[in-house]
């Protein structure tokens, strides 16, 4: 799979020789069930990178430059068939994987968390999902489709999942509201501090996270908002304790950021800055 010539989020390097982390656009959104758009994501991002954000973050008191991470575009990702998706996207992330030790996704809708996370488990046999979220994602099928951006996390678990910490979700069937309760597997965090419960020191996670994890007044250009999310400062404090105790972030994803609802263009620079701070969390 090639990739398409775009523009560089801003601070990368300029070839992938010495990077410790990968950034790569993923985007598809065919699975969409409200709002679509998410495909235009990546693209607007490195754009609004380059001129409405800095390089260096006030929260972890580090620059771009210090992540060593390099930008390697959009992927060419198959737009409708979600089961040659799967395929495709797990392949390049495999590839990518066998240059650079951790990747970064930037959606793109949520269903591509599952071919990332096979991906990742050839390469880390063992380890977490933290998941920022407004939905639980726990449906065995969404409109009759088993591969969709609402049965992600399902998926994960099906596909050796051992441990999904779930963070923000406030929506979902009364079927994924008790599997929440049930199945040990998952724990539903209610708080940071449980977050923080839930994780041992040192521990190896990949992050996903949805853009509507965040409350629509902060963020409303998102295919299906939710109101009662969290703010961007809250984001930073979880970042904060994954950093505190030496979490490894192996891996992690950026979705449904969906950039044309947002006409005001403020979605798309939170999430420009969502990345960063990232970026700058998971670099050495």
């Amino acid at each position: 799979m090639t990739k398409t010539r775009i523009d560089k989020f801003t601070g990368s390097l300029a070839s992938i020789d010495k990077a410790e982390i990968v950034v790569a656009g993923f985007p598809y959104d065919c699975t969409a069930s409200f709002r679509a758009g998410a495909r235009f994501a990546p693209k607007e991002i490195r754009s609004c990178s380059r001129l409405a954000i800095e390089s260096f973050s006030f929260y972890f008191a580090r620059d771009l430059d210090e992540a060593n991470f390099f930008d390697a575009g959009d992927m060419d990702v198959m737009l409708g068939d979600p089961g040659e998706m799967v395929a495709q996207v797990q392949e390049t992330a495999s590839g990518l994987l066998k240059k650079v030790p951790k990747l970064v996704a930037i959606g793109g809708e949520h269903l591509i968390t599952y071919p990332l996370f096979l991906a990742t488990k050839k390469k880390h046999p063992q380890f977490s999902i933290l998941h920022l979220d407004a939905h639980a994602d726990l449906a065995e099928e969404l409109f009759g489709a088993t591969l969709s951006h609402g049965t992600v996390m399902y998926l994960c678990l099906q596909n050796g999942l051992d441990k999904l910490i779930q963070y923000g979700i406030r929506s979902g069937s009364k079927e994924e509201y008790y599997l929440r309760k049930e199945d040990p597997r998952i724990i539903p965090a209610v708080s940071i501090e449980e977050i923080d419960e839930a994780l041992t020191e040192g521990e190896k996670i990949y992050l996903s996270l949805d853009f509507d994890f965040f409350d629509p007044g902060y963020f409303p250009g998102t295919g299906t908002p939710e109101a009662g999310g969290a703010s961007f400062d809250e984001y930073i404090r979880i970042l904060k304790l994954l950093k505190r105790k030496q979490i490894e972030i192996i891996g992690a994803d950026m979705v449904e950021l969906a950039p044309e609802i947002d006409h005001s263009h403020g979605s798309t620079a939170f999430a420009a800055k969502a990345l960063r701070e990232l970026l700058v969390c998971m670099g050495k």
